[in-house]
């Protein structure tokens, strides 16, 4: 797979970001009864703007290109002194999801990633600093890379139990299915990321990664309960991270949840606001997540 980078001037990109823009943002209200999807919220229809490939390539060689490479394989200089290291587009082992594990994900799924970042990597958000059809271009940029999406469609979102299904989570039950299924080999007794496996764990690439620190509050995946809850129903695809077994209830996801948050409660103010989720990204805003589909 050969990608040209066509290379647009600094001051030409930006004039073509800036054109690019959606307009005002539909409000949207909290989920209604039943079963939502996974990031969850009503979608609105708004009309589709796109941003000429072009402009694509080019947002992606100077916003891209310096962690994942111009051919996405996440060799470059910088990518070796970065914790953890930058995905290899080209393996198609892409961690957040809402699809099932081997499923490739959504445009929706890519989308959410570009807009809210990773927390606790060098991820960053793009969210409030590109508009809508400039992260639609950088999402087919992604897709470029990865050779599955042009032989498979990428798989159907999960759903999950809707807000009193969160509410009606019990810590102490959640405790019992992080033994049950086995969490504290590598995460640890209390979460901390020290269980017995720890050590020995490598990524798809034979590289050395570390389980999750549940008690630091930082979610790669994201703040919320559903982004805690869609991790382990999808698994990190790519690391040693499996998704729980299909078998395992609603509710026993939702106990299970309710525990994994519970293991950062006792946070410092300092540290809680230090990692507090930016406004825009806040469930109850009342403004359209662009991963809600147009």
């Amino acid at each position: 797979m050969s990608i040209s980078s066509s290379a647009l001037p600094a001051a030409a990109l930006w004039l073509a970001l800036l054109g690019s823009g959606c307009g005002p943002r539909a409000a949207t209200s909290g989920p209604g009864a039943g079963p939502v999807p996974l990031f969850g919220g009503e979608r609105t229809a708004t009309r589709k703007v796109a941003a000429p490939a072009t402009v694509g390539a080019a947002m992606y060689s100077a916003l891209c290109g310096a962690c994942h490479g111009e051919q996405g394989r996440g060799d470059t200089p910088l990518a070796g002194e970065l914790d953890p290291p930058p995905s290899d587009l080209t393996r198609c082992n892409f961690k957040l999801r809402s699809t099932r594990a081997g499923r490739l994900p959504t445009d929706e799924d890519l989308l959410r990633s570009l807009y809210v970042g990773l927390p606790g990597s060098a991820m960053p958000s793009f969210g409030d600093r590109l508009p809508l059809p400039s992260l639609r271009a950088l999402v087919q940029q992604v897709k470029l890379r990865c050779d599955r999406f042009a032989e498979e469609t990428a798989g159907e979102p999960l759903a999950v139990l809707d807000a009193p299904g969160a509410r009606a989570a019990v810590r102490a039950r959640g405790e019992g299915i992080y033994v049950r299924e086995g969490c504290r080999s590598c995460h640890g007794p209390v979460g901390r990321g020290d269980g017995p496996a720890a050590g020995t764990l490598v990524d798809a690439q034979g590289r050395s990664i570390r389980p999750r620190d549940h008690a630091r509050g930082v979610f790669r995946g994201g703040f919320r309960a559903a982004d805690v809850y869609r991790a382990f129903s999808t698994g990190l695809e790519g690391t040693p991270m499996p998704a729980v077994p299909e078998e395992v209830s609603a509710q026993d996801r939702w106990d299970l949840t309710r525990y994994i948050l519970s293991l950062s409660d006792d946070r410092s103010r300092v540290w809680r606001a230090m990692t507090r989720p930016p406004s825009w990204y806040e469930p109850m805003s009342r403004w359209r997540r662009p991963w809600q589909k147009n």
